[in-house]
Order: structure tokens, then sequence, then C-alpha cells
């Protein structure tokens, strides 16, 4: 035990040299000033912060062309639909078999699998939140549905099969206006 307290000595005192301060929360970054090209314009006033020099009242001059215009886009930016792959197909099928025969712990196994191969696939996430309504736990399938949204931005019919996931999570909770809203966010998304 005593030839690590060296060791940690030095390395407490390289961390200290490092010059890092500790994150504090009081503390407000120093303001910037506007840069000014003169103190005062022709008329002994200051020059307008915005303005271009050698115009007149904010007019641009002959040959410069005004800022275009911020175009905000109408439509939220569609992804690529969630697909699984070929090996997590199969075992999600598996799942599916396990659980109509009501060997839901097989079927844990097997999504858990899935997993492993694709954890970012908001398919399984949605597939896992279920079988984990199948087993009573309704709370961890909202969490799972919510995890879903998370991965699935722009694909509008993965997000509504996890907007439906978490209704059902809610309404066995006895949430019954949450589940209502999110059956409504559900249906919307199915329609677009």
């Amino acid at each position: 035990m005593q030839s690590f307290q060296p060791a940690v000595a030095l390395l407490l005192l390289a961390l200290a040299g490092c010059g890092v301060q500790p994150f504090r929360s009081d503390t407000t970054p120093p303001a910037v000033p506007a840069e000014r090209t003169s103190t005062s314009g022709p008329s002994g006033e200051a020059p307008a912060l915005n303005s271009i020099p050698g115009d007149r009242a904010g007019e641009l001059q002959p040959g410069i062309d005004a800022p275009s215009p911020v175009t905000l886009p109408t439509e939220r930016p569609r992804a690529r639909p969630a697909t699984l792959g070929s090996a997590s197909q199969s075992l999600v099928n598996q799942a599916r078999t396990q659980r109509q025969k009501g060997d839901l712990p097989g079927a844990t196994v097997s999504l858990e699998r899935a997993l492993r191969i694709e954890p970012r696939n908001p398919l399984l996430w949605i597939e896992m939140g279920r079988l984990r309504m199948d087993q009573g736990n309704p709370s961890q399938a909202e969490g799972m549905g919510r995890k879903a949204l998370s991965m699935s931005v722009g694909d509008d019919a993965t997000q509504s099969a996890a907007w439906a996931l978490i209704a059902d999570s809610l309404r066995a909770r006895g949430k019954n206006s949450q589940a209502e809203e999110a059956s409504q966010m559900a249906t919307a998304l199915a329609i677009d």
C-alpha cells in the first residue's frame, strides 16, 4: 500500500500544475466590448455599431448587396426508416415466437443478443419495450420507448411506434391523460 503513496502524490502534483480551474457556477464570463474604429464620427457622435464605414445613416453604398435574410426550414428533415439487419431480424423473429409460447425469459435473451449486435436500432428498443409490457413492467417499457424516440428523429413510422408503446405504458399505470397525448402523437406521426 505504501508503494502507491509516492505515485499518487506525483499524480496529484502533476494535476495541480496543469492549471485547470474547477467549474464554478458563481462566475460569469467577461463582457466582450464592441469593436469600434474611431471614437467619434464627423459630427462628434459615436458611429453606429451596425453601419458600414463611410455610409450615411445606415444606407448601403452602391455596389454593396444587402445581407440576405435567413430562411428557416419549413419541414422537419426526414431520416431513412429504421430497418433490422438480417441477424437482428432473425433474433427478433425468434423472440416473438418465444413470447407467443410464453417463454418471456428466452425472448429477453434473444432480444438482448440482438441489442448487442445493433445497440442504436430503435426498432429493437421498441421490441424490448413490448416485451417489458408483457412482463408487467410498464415503467421500463416507457423508458425504452423514449430511448427509441431519441434514436429515430426524422423517422415518422418508428417514432409513431415508440409513441404508441409510451401510450400503452402510461395507460397501464393509470396515467390516462398523458397516455392520450402520447397516443395522439403516435396517430399524427402515422398520418404524415
